[in-house]
């Protein structure tokens, strides 16, 4: 007997060893401060600081524990892994926030089997999802501010994940600038939502709610919150008020707009970009400052920001959407200008004087596909005196474009970088003609000269009146680039009228509007005057007009399979020419029937200046007249076509269409359209009416 006793007495205190301790409830709240809790209802008197994990103890049935948060806080400043704990428990949260300050939860701050939640805010969750669960029900719940690790859609959401078992269902909630993963609210195969009552979903990134095929998503919510949600928290936050400088303070921008600059801006805190919002500012040459180190400017995956004309100083953007810019000046960021998840179109750009935070960072711009996006392109920018990191331009899996006049200088340690083991490449299509690297590319706003005559009265258009010049083209008459170094402008007269301007600098400085030297015109008349050869030339023959195809050009377009057939079909070709380059090359424009008609291919021949044997119709010498600030022109966003009956899908060119836009649209690579529809000069020539494939059929 005495041997059984001893027996006993040993398993008694194996156990004792190695069960969990339980928690004492804590005075000063009263929620135990960590430890292991068995079924228990804690009423909170005051507000929690959870330095440790509260595990609720494993049993069958189920350990159910209760906490009632009389409007206080459970905030957790310690480092453990989760807050509470209990896979297998089922939990009931009423009346409390849920603060992981910052911390990082990857497995969930909450974690049980079944969570039931009334009156309860989600915050500060940083590093994995706010709570996880097989099953919950939640009513009246406030999410904000938590973030998740992962960059991937199949990742963790930033504030919920569904996984494969779970059934999650809202009543009026609210998700805030929660960012990362897959959305705010990330389901993955087999999981179900269903949202009722009220919902606001605002600046998550980089979407709201992430339900892919697989998912069941039954949403039967009547609009936005309103009053108080959660544990006390504003249901609604009231949009920015308008800086004095035009644009809106720091916060949520929920609806689209457009914002033109009055003066500068001196920005304070950050901006989220909704999902399905469109911000376009308009700086008018102004200036947009922070002192910051994080990022500006955070942008949903369906949202779009578009800039033009505004200098950007310490300025950073964090995109997931359609990231635009045209006209800027970037300077002065610690850590890079641009992380890019979606898809960015930067033109005549200057970037100097920026650095990377971290040895592994960028100066610039980072295209990171870990959203199969992350795609960049530039065109006419100029990379000055930048520093740090990895390179200027460096590319996690995406592709970066180069196009028109490119210029790297006092860079360190390196131009472009393309990151081993993760792919990614930099597509160098940089035209070899460029002029002068881009030095400031802003146009200010500049008051009128005391007497100065009316803009459009004769003497303000030419230097020598009286003067037959034609007035200056408006920017979207000049559609039509000559190389990197000229543009062809159609006033909106018929018959159709081309002009070729040379686009310069202001001698007088780089504070005035841009200048332009009109070279050369003709009208449809004068083409369909001249059956075969030379129609006009400038003064040394450096730009010509021609009809018909020298056998140089047709050569090149012969050699090409894309062009057999096309050249079979009778047609009146116009040819209009410009150089020669430093280096020879001539730019040949060949149109097809019509001045504003479809472009038919682009040919760059060498030899000497194109018009050398034009003896005809010499131009004027050319004068220099002022060009008007430009009036850009926004095409209307590609509207996908649907498949064909054989499962391909065929494009048909719009008026303002370019390959970038369509890509977007489609959610296919722009370089797969090149490729597959075998486009010259990456896509650059497209014209209205053209067919693209983008899909190939089954």
């Amino acid at each position: 007997m005495s041997s059984w006793r001893a027996v006993i007495w040993l398993l008694l205190y194996l156990f004792s060893a190695s069960a969990p301790t339980l928690a004492q409830t804590n005075a000063a709240c009263g929620l135990p401060a960590e430890g292991s809790i068995r079924e228990a209802t804690y009423t909170l008197t005051a507000d929690c600081a959870q330095t440790g994990k509260l595990t609720i103890a494993n049993r069958i049935p189920a350990q159910t524990v209760t906490i009632n948060g009389g409007g206080h806080t459970i905030r957790m400043d310690g480092d453990e892994t989760a807050i509470i704990w209990g896979p297998g428990a089922i939990l009931n949260l009423n009346n409390v926030t849920i603060d992981s300050n910052n911390k990082s939860h990857i497995s969930g701050a909450i974690r049980a089997g079944t969570i039931t939640a009334n009156n309860v805010s989600f915050i500060n969750n940083n590093g994995g999802v706010a709570f996880r669960s097989e099953q919950a029900t939640l009513t009246n719940v406030y999410f904000a501010w938590n973030r998740s690790s992962g960059f991937s859609l199949g990742g963790n959401g930033s504030a919920i994940q569904g996984n494969a078992i779970d059934s999650l269902t809202l009543t009026n909630a609210v998700f805030r600038n929660n960012i990362g993963g897959g959305g705010a609210v990330a389901m993955l195969a087999g999981a179900t939502l269903t949202t009722s009552g009220c919902l606001t979903l605002s600046g998550n990134v980089p979407y709201d709610v992430y339900a892919p095929d697989g998912t069941t998503w039954t949403n039967t919510s009547t609009g936005a919150c309103t009053g108080t949600i959660g544990n006390g928290d504003q249901a609604v936050i009231p949009a920015p008020a308008l800086m004095t400088c035009g644009f809106p303070a720091s916060g949520n921008l929920d609806a689209s707009a457009t914002y033109t600059l009055t003066a500068d801006c001196a920005l304070t805190g950050v901006y989220y970009i909704s999902e399905d919002v469109s911000i376009r500012v308009i700086g008018n040459g102004r200036a947009i400052r922070s002192s910051r180190t994080g990022y500006s400017f955070i942008t949903a995956a369906t949202s779009s920001l578009r800039l033009e004309n505004v200098a950007l100083e310490g300025i950073r953007f964090y995109n997931w959407g359609n990231f635009a810019a045209e006209r800027i000046k970037a300077s002065a960021t610690n850590g890079g200008i641009l992380l890019n998840m979606g898809e960015a179109r930067i033109a005549n750009g200057l970037f100097e004087s920026n650095t990377s935070r971290t040895t592994g960072g960028r100066s610039v711009a980072l295209a990171y596909n870990a959203y199969q996006k992350g795609d960049i392109s530039f065109t006419d920018a100029s990379f000055r005196g930048n520093t740090g990191g990895l390179g200027v331009l460096a590319t996690f899996g995406a592709a970066i474009e180069l196009n028109g006049c490119i210029h790297f200088e006092d860079n360190s340690p390196a131009d472009t970088y393309i990151y081993a083991g993760r792919g990614g490449v930099v597509n160098d299509n940089r035209a070899s003609d460029c002029d002068a690297t881009i030095v400031d590319p802003l146009i200010p706003v500049l008051p009128p000269a005391p007497n100065a005559p009316p803009s459009d009265s004769p003497e303000a258009k030419c230097n020598n009146p009286p003067c037959e010049l034609p007035a200056a083209p408006k920017q979207d008459e000049c559609n039509l680039k000559l190389g990197a170094i000229g543009v062809i402008c159609y006033p909106n007269v018929q018959p159709p009228v081309a002009q070729v301007w040379q686009i310069r600098r202001n001698p007088e400085g780089d504070h005035l509007p841009a200048v332009g030297t009109f070279i050369l015109a003709v009208d449809q008349p004068h083409v369909e005057a001249v059956a075969e050869g030379f129609v006009a030339c400038s003064p040394g023959g450096r730009v010509a007009v021609r009809t018909g195809l020298p056998p140089e050009i047709r050569y090149f377009f012969e050699i090409s399979p894309k062009y057999e057939e096309e050249l079979k079909i009778p047609r009146r070709y116009i040819v209009i020419s410009k150089g020669p380059t430093f280096e020879g090359k001539v730019h040949n424009l060949v149109l097809d029937h019509r001045l504003d008609g479809p472009v038919f291919g682009f040919v760059d021949t060498y030899g000497g200046p194109p018009g050398s044997d034009c003896a005809k119709n010499q131009p004027a010498a050319a004068k220099t007249i002022p060009l008007p600030t430009p009036t850009p022109v926004y095409a209307p966003p590609v509207q996908p076509q649907a498949p064909q009956p054989d499962g391909s899908i065929v494009h048909i060119v719009q008026a303002g269409d370019t390959i970038s836009a369509i890509a977007v649209a489609y959610r296919v690579h722009q370089l797969d359209i090149i490729m597959v529809n075998q486009l010259e000069k990456m896509g650059r020539w497209i014209y209205p009416g053209q067919e693209l494939i983008i899909r190939e059929a089954a």
